[in-house]
């Protein structure tokens, strides 16, 4: 496994963004050195969310040092197991998701809980998952897929079996009765080229996946997951507003800690990133990169991570054989 560890100067984005005048800046709660471990490889977009946090908690943390550390692998379970070992005392962060704290320990279990041995902290962002057709297709709309997918099967690509897009397109066959047939790709690029070449008739990825060659007019979103509309696909309306109520909720990243962190450090590094969504040019930058910003409470993580696992339990015990469990 190769561990990539990265400290962070702090650019003028940090400054201009969120710095606090130096008159009026108190000592950070955090100790010295804080890690924030990324359970991905460097460079991908979940590491870019990581750094760009780190950036301005630093910032806004007189004192305190944060480094990004990436331990890819395993779905995330190797930066998960090294986390939940770490003392409680904020010198240790782990960038958590949806899929690799809630969705992947159901796939395959592991010797950590992702509930009982975490503190949660903050959601940093959400990130809807969007399906998507050809510009060139015939179905301009969910409802025209819907009936195509009712009279024969129709097939959609994802980045991956036992993915979180995987699971929603089983939820969407099961809602409606779409005969909906999954081909997983190695990434979200396979899954747009294969498409865009005439291969798969549909997609299922991120909004920060689909959001480019969206916008370059070469595919066409027709429904996003969410309670609301995503900041980056206004137009397009939820899959819950077109009657499918069971996809109402998103992906998310977020800020976990082992067991007992303080309240305190918990309630800093959240007011941090309660502080970055009031910025509208990070904001916007954000939706840019496919994020939809949110900054919550600790109290909000927890009921992410609550509603995800409650959500992914179901589905992954109705389709296991689908799965490769």
């Amino acid at each position: 496994m190769q561990r990539r560890t990265h400290l962070l100067s702090i650019g003028l984005f940090a400054a201009s963004c969120l710095a606090m005048p130096v008159a009026h800046a108190q000592a950070s709660p955090l100790p010295k050195t804080v890690t924030l471990v990324v359970p991905f490889a460097p460079g991908g977009g979940a590491d870019q969310l990581a750094r760009e946090f780190a950036q301005v908690l630093q910032a806004r943390s007189p004192g305190s040092t944060i480094v990004v550390e990436n331990r890819p692998g395993a779905n995330g379970a190797i930066a998960t197991r090294h986390v939940a070992r770490q003392r409680p005392d904020g010198a240790t962060l782990l960038l958590g998701t949806s899929s690799t704290h809630a969705l992947g320990p159901l796939l395959t279990p592991l010797d950590v809980d992702p509930v009982v041995d975490f503190s949660p902290v903050t959601v940093l962002a959400d990130t809807a998952n969007v399906l998507a057709v050809s510009a060139q297709s015939p179905w301009r709309s969910l409802a025209d897929y819907l009936a195509a997918a009712r009279a024969q099967p129709v097939n959609y690509g994802t980045f991956g079996t036992g993915s979180s897009a995987h699971l929603y397109g089983l939820i969407l066959a099961k809602a409606t009765g779409a005969k909906l047939e999954h081909v997983p790709y190695k990434g979200s690029g396979q899954a747009i080229t294969e498409l865009l070449g005439g291969h798969t008739q549909s997609v299922f990825l991120t909004t920060s996946a689909v959001e480019p060659m969206a916008r370059s007019g070469q595919l066409r979103p027709l429904a996003v997951t969410g309670a609301a509309r995503s900041r980056v696909f206004p137009d397009v309306p939820t899959f819950s507003e077109q009657g499918v109520k069971e996809l109402d909720f998103n992906g998310w990243f977020g800020i976990l800690a082992p067991k007992g962190l303080p309240a305190a450090q918990a309630d800093h590094i959240a007011s941090v990133a309660a502080d970055m969504g009031r910025q509208e040019a990070f904001v916007r930058k954000m939706v840019g990169q496919g994020y939809d910003w949110v900054g919550s409470t600790p109290a909000g993580l927890q009921a992410a991570l609550a509603r995800s696992i409650e959500v992914y339990r179901k589905v992954v015990a109705e389709n296991r054989a689908s799965l490769g469990n």
